[in-house]
Formats: structure tokens, sequence, C-alpha cells
């Protein structure tokens, strides 16, 4: 793990202190326990806006799937059949399109917007879908 630390004097002479931790995503499987304890609580301090950016949102998932799958070790359960968003993430495709911010791949692409669907986008698209090959 990477960090910084910076100690600033405040308007009373008291210090200030910036902690800023990096977190390898890739390396959760080998961090020790008391660590990875640590990154969890890290991670839901994140003062990044979840509802504005899903990175936030993810590296808690992450984080405390592996939790978990310490936790669970020795039965290895299924851990992503059932998720608490499939819900919600269902309902906005069926009422909403996504209109990317950018090309594909671009950071601006996440900065989209979500548009209501009007009643008939599901017809229209389902025409321009490539049909299956039917014998003749």
């Amino acid at each position: 793990m990477n960090g910084t630390s910076t100690v600033s004097t405040g308007t009373s002479g008291t210090h200030k202190h910036e902690i800023t931790i990096e977190i390898d995503e890739a390396q959760l499987t080998v961090y020790a326990d008391s660590h990875l304890a640590m990154l969890w609580h890290v991670a839901q301090a994140n003062p990044a806006d979840g509802f504005d950016n899903p990175s936030a949102g993810d590296l808690v998932e992450h984080v405390g799937r592996e939790i978990i799958r310490r936790w669970l070790k020795h039965i290895q359960p299924e851990m992503w059949h059932h998720q608490g968003h499939h819900y919600f993430w269902n309902q906005l495709r069926r009422l909403a399109t996504y209109k990317p911010g950018g090309p594909s791949g671009s950071p601006e692409w996440h900065r989209g917007t979500w548009v209501p669907k009007v009643a008939n986008d599901d017809e229209r698209q389902a025409e321009t879908r490539p049909q299956a090959d039917t014998p003749g």
C-alpha cells in the first residue's frame, strides 16, 4: 500500500493532517486481515459521491466481497448470483436509456445522462436488431 501524509498548522496553532491511502484492488486477496479491515473503513469514509461516481461503491463492494470470501473460505459460496442493485438496475433499464457523455472507454462516457424512454422505444429497438437466420 502506498500513501502520503501532510501536516499543516491550523489557525489556532494546531496541526491538521491529510492522509492519502492508495488501495490496489488487484492485491485485495493478499492483504492481511487487519489491513483489509482498515481498507473497509477507509473505503466507507471515502468522500467521493457514490451516487455521482460508481468507483466509490465498486471499491467498497470489492473489499466487502473479499472479507466475505475469507470469512466463508471453507465453503466457497455463490457470491454474485443476487445483488442488491439488480432490481433497481432492471427498473432503470426498462424505463430509461443511457446517453453517454463521450466515446466508449473514455472518462466522459460515465458522465452521460439517463433519459426516459418513450412508449415505443423497445419496439423500435427490436425492429433494428439483426434477426437470427432461419432455415427457409
